[in-house]
Formats: C-alpha cells, sequence, structure tokens
C-alpha cells in the first residue's frame, strides 16, 4: 500500500507517462484520480495515523520514493481473526479493538465513505480475514481487487455473491510488475514458442521485507505455493513439482526481492540448453505498477455495470486467475478488455 500511495502522488505531482505505467488512463481514470477514503489495519502502531503516515511506520519496509501529503483519512481497527497467525505475531501488536470487532464494521464504514474499490493486501494465509473483507465488498456494492493468494476468485459461494450483489471481482494473487513469475512464463513462452521442451525448471525466491517473514513459516505459505504452481501450468508446463518459491527471509534484504531461475530444455536433436537467471527487483513498488492497473479497471468495470470476476482482465494481473492463460494470451485479453472501457 504504501508504494500504491506514493505513485498516486507522484502522479499528481508530475505529468504522465510514468515509468513502469502501462496506460496513463483506464475507463477514463488517471492515476491521479485515485483518492483513499478509508483504511482498515490490526497494528495498533498504524491505527489512529492518517493513511499517507502509516504506510511508511514500522515494520513495514517499503522505501520512501516520493513525499505523501497527508490524506485526511485516519487509518480504522479492522477484524483481527487469523491475520496475525504465525511470525507476524512476534512483530505486529494487535489493536485492542481488533480482537472483538464486530466484521460488519468493515462493510458499514464501505458503505459509509462512498468507496467504490476494496483493495485486499491482508498477509498470506489470512483465508478468513481475506473472504470476510470480500463479503463486505461485496454486500456493501464495491468493488474487490484480491491481491492475496487466499482463495475469492477461486471460491464459488464467493462469487456468486458478487454476482448477486451486482459488483465487480479481480483476483486472485496479484502479479507483480514485472517479478519472478512474470519472467518466468514469459520465458516458457519463448521456449515453447520455438519447439522446445522444457524437462526442469525452478524458481527460487528470498527477501526480507514482512511478507518474506510470514511466507517463512510453511503453514502461512502454502496458498502461496499452489499459486505459483498454477501460473506456471498454465505456462504449459507440469508444475506438479516445481520448486516456486518464497525459499528465505533474508532481514537485511528489506524491501529487495532476489530471485534465482533455471530452466532447462531439450532443442533440436534432443540437444540441451540451459538458462539461469539472477534478477533483483525493489518487491513493493513492483506490485504498485499492477494494483494501479487493477484498481482502475475494477472501478471502470463498476461504472459499467459488469458483474463478477472479470476473467479477461485477471490472467494478466494475477498469478492464479480463475481462468488462466499464457504470458501472451493474458497480455492481449487485458488490453482488449481496456481498450472496450469507456
Amino acid at each position: 500500500m504504501s508504494s500504491l500511495t506514493q505513485v498516486v502522488a507522484l502522479a499528481r505531482q508530475r505529468p504522465m507517462p510514468l515509468a513502469g505505467i502501462m496506460h496513463e488512463r483506464i475507463g477514463g481514470y488517471g492515476l491521479a484520480d485515485i483518492e483513499f477514503v478509508a483504511a482498515f489495519d490490526v497494528d495498533a502502531g498504524k491505527v489512529g495515523l492518517d493513511l499517507s503516515k502509516a504506510v511508511f511506520q514500522s515494520p513495514i519496509a517499503a522505501t520512501a520514493h516520493v513525499s505523501v501529503d497527508p490524506v485526511g483519512v485516519a487509518v480504522e481497527a479492522g477484524p483481527l481473526l487469523d491475520g496475525l497467525s504465525g511470525p507476524l505475531s512476534g512483530i505486529v501488536t494487535p489493536h485492542p479493538d481488533s480482537a472483538e470487532l464486530d466484521p460488519d464494521v468493515v462493510r458499514s464504514r464501505l458503505a459509509e465513505t462512498g468507496a467504490e474499490v476494496l483493495i485486499c493486501l491482508l498477509p498470506t494465509g489470512s483465508t478468513e480475514a481475506v473472504q470476510m473483507y470480500a463479503r463486505a465488498a461485496a454486500l456493501a456494492g464495491v468493488s474487490f481487487v484480491n491481491a492475496t493468494p487466499e482463495p475469492v476468485a477461486h471460491d464459488d459461494e464467493l462469487v456468486a455473491l458478487f454476482e448477486q450483489c451486482g459488483v465487480p471481482l479481480l483476483g486472485d494473487d496479484l502479479r507483480s510488475h514485472l517479478g519472478a513469475t512474470t519472467l518466468h512464463t514469459a520465458l516458457l513462452d519463448l521456449l515453447h514458442s520455438r519447439g522446445l521442451r522444457v524437462v526442469n525448471t525452478y524458481q527460487l525466491n528470498v527477501g526480507g521485507n514482512t511478507d518474506f517473514l510470514n511466507l517463512a513459516d510453511p503453514g502461512r505459505s502454502a496458498s502461496k505455493q499452489r499459486s505459483k504452481r498454477r501460473a506456471l501450468s498454465a505456462a504449459g508446463i507440469d508444475a506438479s513439482t516445481v520448486a516456486a518459491g518464497p525459499n528465505g527471509f533474508v532481514p537485511h534484504l528489506k524491501d529487495t526481492k532476489i530471485c534465482f531461475l533455471r530452466i532447462e530444455a531439450d532443442s533440436v536433436l534432443d540437444t540441451p540448453l540451459s538458462l539461469e537467471i539472477r534478477m533483483e527487483v525493489e518487491d513493493s513498488p513492483n506490485a504498485a505498477g499492477v494494483l494501479a492497473n487493477a484498481v482502475r479497471v475494477a472501478a471502470a468495470a463498476r461504472t459499467e455495470g459488469m458483474t463478477g470476476v472479470l476473467d479477461d482482465a485477471c490472467a494478466f494481473l494475477f498469478k492464479s486467475p480463475r481462468r488462466p492463460a499464457t504470458e501472451a494470451a493474458g497480455l492481449h485479453d487485458f488490453q482488449a478488455f481496456v481498450a472496450a472501457l469507456r
């Protein structure tokens, strides 16, 4: 969330185009048009702060690249549920109101503030909390962007609720703008387009932010592992036994993510080909580039009366969409979807 608020602030300070932003406008919405009207957290150190300050409050590791003016929105306590199970409970003190908070308060606040889109950035493994926020959004008539790998677009009951409430749904598990999975699937596409046969591959990821700390717990990272394997399977390989991160929490890396990627394949006359890549990125801004697309798609789709899962947009924006596609097909469908928005 820190990087998204910075991207919006930068769009207001500097004329487009901005590096890494694919579309200046989506459905008539520019980045500078995004307004924050409500925010929820369980961290006692963030609740009560203006959002512009909370997004830089420890233990967030995102770097402050841009100054963010106060937005006049105080972070509110959200229901705790399963949000801090695992390693995060050792570094985050929950706000005393969060443990007993009625989940219906989220729906009420979304309706009161006139919110149009709710972005869910809860920690991986928070299935109960993620699905609670999804229900609240649907019942409040608010588009939902599920950046987590917890099942929302893959949950038939929730999908039916969004359709019944006439609300758009995007998910699951946000891709990075140019991250490990995007690079991996693009390379697999390239090899397949040349008729090569992939025989082995892996993707190992390490980082030092709270996301990697949370994912260091196997019980919390299971849904992330499934999501990455779905993305690689959509690229045309049997990914059932592929090692595909996350693989380690290295505190001194902070918001830096490092990916080690290897692919082995057979080429003409069964001659071997292998490639190895080391990619290093700043993790949070890499996600903000995709959120900049997703939030505007969600708002425009709501305006146009679209309901349920936006399959044509999701295969490009998410690792685990309901209807998977190759990298090239996902990009084609997304661009066509954006072009069709008024």
